[in-house]
């Protein structure tokens, strides 16, 4: 039989592993099929007791007897009247000698070497393959000895055994060579075997299947012959996958195909295998590996539920509460847990509109293993196409059941519901899609035995209403009470599991309570969950250590009464501090509602700061809320702008009052500014591309939100796309499969993915990309290595950037992930620092020996430059222009100003703008230091030296007296400067200080 095993996601195979295991399983199942086979057509007959000695092995005179049943002549075998020619067979074996000579004369034995028949001798495989081989009409192939086992092997003999040929043979082997056999065509004819000898035999069970792993969920397709009907055989491989094995039927068509798709599975290794009747395939194995915890898929397949799936289980401690999630779907009544806790189930007050499209996030939810993901605003849409069903009926002793529903239903009351035909008597609670029915009294309640509820009426909040349904269930009659089977606590409340469910109207916190000597503490309330209760102490709470909690008079739904019973607990002391979740900020801007891990007392206005971009503190009316969920409200929204919220010491409402963990939020206002795509560049099975802003990376690593043209044909990207941010949160590099379709993915003109369309991005506050579609098109001429681009949309031709004397930064197309300072030049300055930290910008440090701000030559990318991309690409060399970003300011190393006649040089560290010189005794303040005089504008003008763009030449022109002067940058009115400036438009540094002119001027 051909199997065929393919794995859509990438997973380890353990067949070598466990081969030894599946062979002996495989073949007796092969042997106990045969053998039943052959005992149908009367050819092998067991004992008395019915067991056909599968295990023991043939004798060579047992062995004549079975064929002569396979051709229907035993009658004539055992009268058969011929020579014997063996020399062990004497009157002794008189039984067997009819049957043997009869063998004889069919062709079928020949016989041992020295002549005898080998009576009572155990058969051997090679020897039970020989006599086969001559019922096909191999007579004269088998005369070479030697070649026996291949012959056999090649025709299909041994199908599925894996025996020596010089091995003893079993009835078992015996029976699967015979049957293996019947079915193969003899020698000289279109018949089989069981054709040629007339003989009935099913046809062989051949399964083609193909598995493959999509998530936590099998999808097996194939095609199935010789079956008339059908099962998959799935049992764990795995210890830590806690479901059992499954037998799950499979529809197969009339040409024999099929598909069948198993969902939530655990993570693991399952074995499988197909049967159909007593026949079977052989157990394959398939792994579930545990996927990257991530939300997989977000379902509304009601109006009143949204399903988050998970490929991991979460953390039920952390994802339990409500306020852990916002929706725009309404507000949430309650959280709960499905399909081994990968599934989130958030219930809804309210009611969503049939395909209305909505949004779901949720705030650090973890994995069990402690991974932490947050959800932001993934997209839904509600759809129920679907009448509610029943799923399960449970008993709850004799007062009543749980009827479980698929989904949540508009009311269900005692009208809805039969029992035995009869009008059900009693209360109904509708929870969810859970209905609990109790009635009125213990004489109208349940008796042993078998029962049938039937459910009819119910209506889901599309308006799709049920069938009836009739579900039959078992009531046993239980005079066991409840035990407790396990306990835990913190210092406030207790969480006590039984054993079954608790009926909820036999206890109160009275039956609950623990002792401080001989007082007894109460609890001050308890509520019971299915076969839980959870008691609360925040009035009495327990001790740190050790503590006794007693239970008493506790019943169950059977009014079985607990004993009274004690259960011994030690508080869990949480030393953890709350941690802000999140925030969210009202529409209107007037209030800030915030989300904590736990129970904090969250209403001290002093725990909480607002400011806005000026540093101004910004009023808090008052806070209110309870628990995890406290609301800020402000006198006045909150200004437009960037405004920064900070929480500290915001006490749990633990013993030890742990504060939280300190917290700071930068709130922007009005962020309208759409991001935009900067660059982008594409190489072998590379993307890289770069936005302006902060992007959303659950949008940007969406592969739906990319259609490529691929091979001449658009398609999404595929879901094995990886995605990797950029250090900065502006880029991305997208790394898809080296191969689609069996074809290798080239990226360029002359290549096979020439365009890629990208829709649907967000930064990181929501903002749509401008514009909403983007569209790249990739030129056959890159060679992949990144290079420099301009450092400023709007100052073309200047891919770097002066930002101080010796300090420069460059801005490639791609993450540069590593660079020294040899990959560059730059005249007359040295480099002694190139910073790279993963993203597509670079900081070159140069040395600070003088004062000039621009160097006097380009920086250059050497051509036999070592820099690293992301995508392990080099970087081409080129010679930069800088954007000069570095205000002017005087020099710092000049010490008295030189003075020529009447004029005092002022120099600065670069050439400064000629137009616009007469100006800059506007931001110049003069003393005449011999009567302290400070000059007017009229007393002097400004102009720069013909010689030296960098000097401000200074003519005082009024001079009274003769004096030094002191000279002092510093602009109108003391703000800052408005003209002196450099040629790049940068304005001039106040200088702080005065300088002195070096000698006087005369009068």
């Amino acid at each position: 039989m051909k199997r065929v095993l393919s794995i859509a996601i990438v997973l380890a195979l353990v067949l070598s592993a466990l081969a030894p295991v599946f062979a002996v399983d495989t073949e007796k199942d092969l042997f106990s099929e045969s053998g039943k086979i052959l005992e149908s057509i009367g050819v092998l007959q067991g004992s008395t007791t019915g067991d056909l000695m599968l295990d023991q092995n043939l004798k060579r005179q047992d062995m004549v007897v079975l064929i002569s049943r396979l051709y229907k002549e035993e009658n004539k075998a055992k009268n058969f009247q011929g020579k014997n020619i063996f020399k062990d067979l004497t009157n002794k074996q008189k039984f067997y000698i009819p049957y043997i000579t009869w063998a004889v004369d069919k062709g079928l034995i020949a016989g041992m070497d020295d002549k005898t028949f080998g009576f009572n001798k155990t058969v051997t495989v090679q020897q039970f393959q020989t006599v086969l081989l001559r019922t096909l009409g191999y007579d004269e192939e088998v005369k070479v000895w030697n070649h026996v086992p291949e012959l056999a092997e090649k025709l299909g003999l041994m199908e599925g055994l894996t025996s020596n040929p010089k091995s003893n043979l079993s009835r078992g082997q015996m029976s699967a060579m015979t049957i293996n056999t019947l079915r193969q065509t003899k020698k000289g004819s279109s018949l089989t075997l069981a054709q040629v000898l007339n003989l009935n035999i099913p046809d062989q069970l051949a399964v083609d299947a193909e598995v493959k792993v999509e998530n936590t969920s099998l999808i097996f397709e194939g095609t199935a012959k010789g079956a008339k009907s059908l099962k998959l055989h799935l049992r764990p491989a795995s210890s830590g996958i806690t479901t059992g094995e499954q037998m799950i039927d499979v529809n197969v068509d009339e040409d024999g195909k099929f598909s069948l798709r198993v969902d939530n599975l655990q993570v693991g290794t399952y074995h499988y295998r197909f049967t159909s009747g007593s026949q079977n395939t052989s157990f394959q194995s398939v792994t579930i590996a545990a996927l990257p915890f991530d939300l997989a898929e977000v379902k509304a397949d009601n109006l009143k539920e949204i399903a988050l799936i998970f490929t991991q289980p979460v953390d039920k401690s952390n994802a339990s509460f409500a306020s852990n999630y916002i929706t725009t779907a309404g507000t949430i009544k309650d959280v709960r847990f499905e399909d081994n806790d990968t599934k989130v189930i958030l219930t809804l007050n309210g009611v969503m509109t049939q395909q209305g499209k909505y949004k779901v996030s949720a705030f650090k939810i973890k994995s069990t293993s402690g991974v932490e993901k947050e959800i932001k605003d993934k997209e839904f849409q509600a759809f129920d196409n679907q009448i509610p069903k029943v799923l399960e009926v449970k008993q709850l002793g004799t007062k009543g059941m749980k009827v479980i529903l698929s989904e949540p239903v508009k009311s269900a009351t005692s009208s809805n519901f039969k029992v035995d035909g009869k009008k059900f008597s009693g209360t109904v609670k509708l929870e969810n899609n859970v209905a609990t029915l109790i009635y009125f009294s213990s004489y109208s309640g349940l008796g042993e035995g078998k029962h049938t509820l039937t459910v009819s009426g119910l209506e889901d909040y599309v308006g799709h209403r049920s069938v009836d349904q009739d579900i039959s269930f078992d009531v046993v009659k239980d005079t066991t009470p409840p035990t407790i089977k396990n306990a835990s606590a913190t210092l406030e409340e207790v969480i006590i599991e039984f054993d079954e469910d608790i009926d909820p109207s036999s206890a109160n916190k009275n039956n609950f309570y623990w002792k401080s000597g001989s007082i007894k503490k109460y609890a001050n309330n308890v509520r019971f969950v299915d076969n839980k209760a959870i008691v609360d102490f925040s009035n009495n709470r327990l001790s740190t250590s050790e503590n006794v909690i007693y239970v008493e008079n506790v019943s169950d739904y059977s009014d079985n009464k607990i004993k009274s019973t004690e259960v011994k607990v030690t508080p869990v002391i949480d030393k953890t501090s709350p941690e802000v979740l999140s925030y969210k900020v009202a529409d209107d801007g007037k209030s800030i509602t915030v989300y904590y891990s736990k129970n904090v007392d969250g209403k001290t206005r002093s725990n909480y700061s607002i400011k806005n971009k000026d540093g101004r503190t910004v009023s808090i009316k008052d806070i209110q809320g309870s628990g995890r969920e406290f609301v800020m409200s402000l006198y006045s929204p909150l200004p437009v702008g960037s405004n920064t919220l900070t929480i500290e010491g915001v006490p749990d409402t633990t013993p030890l009052k742990n504060p939280v963990a300190p917290f700071s939020a930068v709130i922007d206002m009005n962020d309208v500014e759409k991001p935009k795509m900067i660059s982008h560049t594409g190489y072998g099975n590379y993307i890289l591309i770069h936005f302006s802003k902060q992007m959303d990376m659950t949008t940007v690593g969406n592969p739906e939100n990319y259609i490529m043209n691929f091979d001449g044909r658009q398609q999404y990207l595929p879901t094995d796309t990886q995605f990797t941010p950029g250090n900065d949160g502006k880029s991305v590099t997208i790394t898809l499969p080296e191969q689609i379709n069996n074809k290798k993915v080239v990226i360029g003109t002359t290549g096979n993915l020439t365009e890629l369309d990208i829709r649907g991005l967000k930064d990181i506050n929501g903002n749509d990309t401008d514009p909403l579609l983007m569209k790249i098109k990739f030129d056959g001429t890159s060679s992949g290595k990144a290079k420099a681009i301009d450092y400023y949309g709007d100052n073309s031709g200047r891919q770097g950037v002066l930002l101080e004397s010796n300090l420069i930064k460059v801005k490639f197309n791609q993450p540069i992930i590593s660079a020294s300072t040899s990959d560059f030049t730059i005249t007359g300055r040295t480099i002694y620092d190139v910073v790279v930290d993963g993203s597509p910008e670079i900081t070159i440090h140069l040395n600070d020996s003088d004062d000039t701000s621009i160097p006097s030559g380009a920086l250059r990318i050497n051509s036999n430059n070592k820099m690293e991309t992301s995508i392990n690409t080099g970087v081409e060399s080129t010679i930069l222009s800088l954007v000069d970003k570095v205000p002017p300011r005087v020099k710092s190393n000049i010490g008295n100003l030189n003075v020529y006649g009447n004029q005092i040089e002022l120099p600065f560290t670069e050439a400064l703008e000629d137009e616009g010189a007469g100006l800059y005794k506007r931001d110049l303040e003069i003393i005449r230091l011999s009567d302290g005089h400070v000059l007017s504008r009229d007393d002097y003008r400004t102009s720069l030296k013909s010689s030296d763009k960098s000097i401000i030449v200074i003519t005082i022109e009024n001079r009274p007296v003769t004096s030094g002067y002191s000279v002092r940058v510093v602009g109108e009115n003391s703000s800052d400067l408005t003209y002196i400036r450099d040629k790049a438009g940068n304005l001039a540094l106040e200088s702080g200080d005065y300088y002195n002119t070096g000698r006087d001027i005369y009068r």
